[in-house]
């Protein structure tokens, strides 16, 4: 039996290699590898899908036009042409693995979930692997939305940083340039560095409902501690619920949420005044939109007001307006590249008016415009490294709002990090990370430069 076994797989494989060379001429054929290769899979789509009835059959063929079908948006048409191949061809680890990446374009997620673990399950090479996790992971995220439960989560870690509460190197200074106009350091006259402890931990439910509706409510605690510097320890909690819907392609989900923030600062109390104080409480309704372009590039719109209110600091209140947009995408090869980028355009508008001292009253109003990179690379299945940019452009709306010298405030803040995160057993991961932070100001009192170097471990429970 097993010589007749291996001799009708060599004459399978003789009859796939004469069907490949009898077609290997097709034009159509080698124009749309070509078109694949250059991203332009609605282009070699359309000329394949006009030869279906010519070509269907033929492995080569089926998985051409299902890769192009898959990565246009033809799920359907994705789905038939890579199950032909995959009838001839059972073990065609491409067909497989782009079969599964169609059921899961088609929400088909129990299909797509069974395709991937069949596919882990043959110890694929490690690209193959990271993309496999990663599908892995957002089926899971998807079905938590179609059964009610708990999902939570628990983190720990340790750092240092170099400037807990990012004042410049010459304080005094560059503090005669706001005198008179509202100013208060709130303890930050004193460059302080310090090691750290921090932990957090959190949950959220879901209910789901009809037609892809669902509901969830959640929250979360967080928490840091500095060496010899108790005065700006931090605490922080936030609760939110919402709804969100699942049409197809198209995510959305509104928010409503409650943020409280503690941390005492080093300030002395004015005489017959209460202590100022870092405090702050937002509240906060969002409205957030995803769409899936494909199976591997996501685009996002998100919309959220906040009102912002420091209990001890009134003079900072605020109303602020965020608009958004975003877009991911996931590339294959080698290490399984992860892109995101987003910018966002803010209108804050200050609740309370000062005297500014030069030309009447002021506010604190302002307009925000920044943008932020995310890339991940896989170096293992289980090893991550990542980076992340960002800029954010600050512009005071009235004069005189943060200084008696300088007219209009203008503020210019970057910040870079690098991290490695490991994935030390399933729902676990270490990351050790570095940030460096800078904000350029024309009030020299908000230049700052600040480090902050940290390790912690996060652990998820579904």
């Amino acid at each position: 039996m097993d010589a007749r076994a291996h001799l009708r797989g060599l004459a399978f494989a003789g009859w796939l290699a004469a069907s490949a060379a009898a077609f290997a001429d097709e034009p159509v054929i080698e124009n749309a590898r070509q078109l694949l290769a250059a991203g332009n899979a609605k282009q070699a789509y359309a000329e394949l899908i006009a030869v279906q009835s010519r070509l269907s059959g033929m492995p080569e063929f089926d998985y051409l036009l299902g890769v192009a079908a898959l990565d246009s948006g033809k799920i359907d048409d994705a789905i038939i042409a890579l199950e032909r191949v995959l009838a001839v061809v059972p073990n065609h680890a491409g067909a497989q693995m782009d079969l599964a990446r169609a059921y899961y374009a088609a929400g088909s997620f129990d299909l797509a979930e069974a395709a991937f673990l069949k596919l882990k399950a043959s110890n694929p090479p490690p690209a193959a692997q990271i993309a496999i996790n990663r599908y892995l992971e957002a089926i899971a995220q998807r079905k938590q939305q179609t059964q009610a439960g708990w999902t939570a989560f628990g983190e720990l870690g340790l750092g240092y940083d170099s400037n807990i509460t990012g004042v410049p190197a010459d304080f005094f200074a560059a503090s005669q340039q706001s005198v008179g106009v509202g100013f208060n350091p709130v303890g930050n006259s004193v460059k302080r560095s310090a090691w750290f402890a921090g932990g957090a931990a959190g949950g959220e439910y879901f209910r789901p409902l009809q037609r892809g509706w669902s509901l969830f409510v959640g929250g979360e605690a967080r928490g840091r501690a500095y060496r010899h510097e108790s005065d700006f320890n931090l605490g922080a909690l936030e609760a939110h619920l919402g709804g969100a819907l699942n049409a197809g392609d198209d995510q959305y989900k509104v928010t409503a949420s409650y943020a409280p923030y503690w941390q005492e600062g080093a300030a002395p109390a004015p005489a017959g005044s209460d202590k100022l104080t870092n405090d702050r409480r937002i509240g906060s309704v969002a409205f957030d939109w995803r769409h899936a372009l494909n199976s591997k590039t996501q685009v996002g719109f998100g919309i959220q007001g906040n009102a912002v209110r420091f209990p001890e600091n009134q003079l900072e209140d605020f109303n602020e307006l965020l608009v958004q947009g975003s877009w991911l995408h996931s590339y294959e090869g080698r290490g399984s590249p992860l892109l995101y980028l987003t910018a966002f355009v803010t209108e804050d508008r200050a609740m309370n008016e000062f005297q500014n001292g030069v030309a009447g009253t002021s506010t604190k109003s302002k307009n925000l415009f920044g943008a932020r990179s995310y890339f991940q690379y896989s170096m293992s299945p289980k090893l991550q490294a990542f980076n992340s940019l960002g800029f954010i452009y600050r512009k005071d709306k009235d004069d005189w709002a943060r200084s008696n010298i300088i007219e209009r405030g203008r503020d210019s803040y970057f910040d870079v990090s690098l991290g490695l995160a490991w994935a030390f057993r399933e729902k676990c991961a270490m990351r050790l990370q570095y940030v460096y932070s800078h904000n350029s100001s024309n009030i020299d009192i908000y230049d700052f430069n600040r480090s902050e170097v940290s390790s912690n471990i996060r652990c998820d429970m579904l």
